[in-house]
C-alpha cells in the first residue's frame, strides 16, 4: 500500500498539472477554409533581340454569350473570361508559323493599358474609324517597348450579324446556336505607323458564294445543338467543346489570312 502511494504522489510531482484536476477542453470549432483569391494572369514578359514582327494580340481573354431576343433591344449579353484557353498564345504561334524565318516577338501589355490605350468595343460596328485609330494609338503606345520593323495586332471585330468577337449566341423561337471566333488583322509600319494590311480572318476564300455558304455571321462560325448554350456563363470555361471550337477556328482562320498578309511587296530591280 505505501508502494502504491509513493507511485501516485511521485506522478502528480512529475505531470505539469502537478496532480491537479484538469476542465474538460472545448470542443474545437470547424471554421470553413478561407476562399481562395482567384488566380491572376501573370504578365507575359517582354521578349528580347532583334524584332522584325511585333505581334499584339487582342483575341484572348473574353468569351462573349449573346442571347438574342425578338427584337434587338431584348438582346441580353454576358462575358466571362477564358484566360485558361491561352488564345493569346495561339494567335503568337500561328503568326510564328506563318513568318517562318522572320524574327517574331510578342509586344506585352496589361489589361489597364488596353482599356485606357484605346480598346475597341461593340459600338466599332457602328464606328469603324474609332476602331482603326484607336488600335493604331496602342500600337504607338506599345512600340517604344520592342522597337519592330513591322507591328500586327489581331484583335476582336463584328461580323455582318449581331455576333461580337469570341463567344456563343443563341437566337430566339427555338433558333440555331453559333460557336463563332470573328478575329481582325493589321499590318502596321514600325517607323512610320502606317497601316500596311488588313484583313478579316477568314477560313475560306472571301467570296460571295463562301460568304453565303461558310461566312454567314461574318466570320468563322460553327453551329451547335441548342443544349451546348450555357446556362450560366461561368460554365463555359471548363467546356472543352466550346474550347476546341474556337481554338479550330482561331487556328484556321489565321493559318488561312496571315500569310498573303506578311508577304512583303517584290522590290523592283534596277535595270
Amino acid at each position: 500500500m505505501n508502494i502504491l502511494a509513493a507511485v501516485l504522489v511521485s506522478y502528480a510531482l512529475l505531470s505539469p498539472t502537478g496532480g491537479q484536476v484538469q476542465p474538460a477542453p472545448k470542443p474545437e470549432v470547424v471554421r470553413p477554409p478561407a476562399a481562395k483569391k482567384p488566380a491572376v494572369a501573370p504578365r507575359v514578359p517582354a521578349e528580347g533581340g532583334p524584332c522584325q514582327i511585333g505581334v499584339i494580340p487582342i483575341a484572348g481573354d473574353l468569351f462573349m454569350v449573346e442571347k438574342f431576343g425578338p427584337l434587338k433591344f431584348l438582346d441580353k449579353y454576358a462575358r466571362t473570361s477564358v484566360a485558361a484557353w491561352a488564345l493569346d498564345d495561339l494567335v503568337v504561334s500561328r503568326v510564328r508559323a506563318a513568318a517562318s524565318g522572320s524574327l517574331v516577338r510578342r509586344i506585352p501589355y496589361a489589361p489597364k493599358e488596353l482599356r485606357s490605350g484605346g480598346r475597341q468595343e461593340q459600338t466599332s460596328l457602328f464606328r469603324p474609324y474609332r476602331e482603326a485609330a484607336a488600335i493604331g494609338s496602342f500600337v504607338q503606345f506599345l512600340a517604344p517597348r520592342l522597337r519592330c520593323e513591322r507591328y500586327l495586332v489581331v484583335h476582336r471585330h463584328g461580323g455582318t450579324q449581331r455576333e461580337y468577337g469570341i463567344g456563343i449566341s443563341q437566337y430566339p423561337y427555338g433558333g440555331p446556336v453559333h460557336l463563332f471566333a470573328m478575329m481582325f488583322i493589321r499590318i502596321y509600319d514600325g517607323r512610320t505607323f502606317e497601316l500596311l494590311k488588313e484583313a478579316p480572318a477568314l477560313m475560306t476564300e472571301d467570296t460571295y458564294i463562301e460568304r453565303m455558304r461558310a461566312n454567314f455571321l461574318g466570320g468563322p462560325s460553327m453551329q451547335l445543338e441548342r443544349a451546348m448554350f450555357p446556362e450560366k456563363p461561368a460554365d463555359v470555361v471548363g467546356n472543352p467543346v466550346l474550347r476546341e471550337g474556337v481554338r479550330t477556328m482561331l487556328t484556321k482562320s489565321l493559318d488561312k489570312t496571315l500569310p498573303s498578309l506578311l508577304q512583303r511587296p517584290a522590290q523592283t530591280q534596277p535595270r
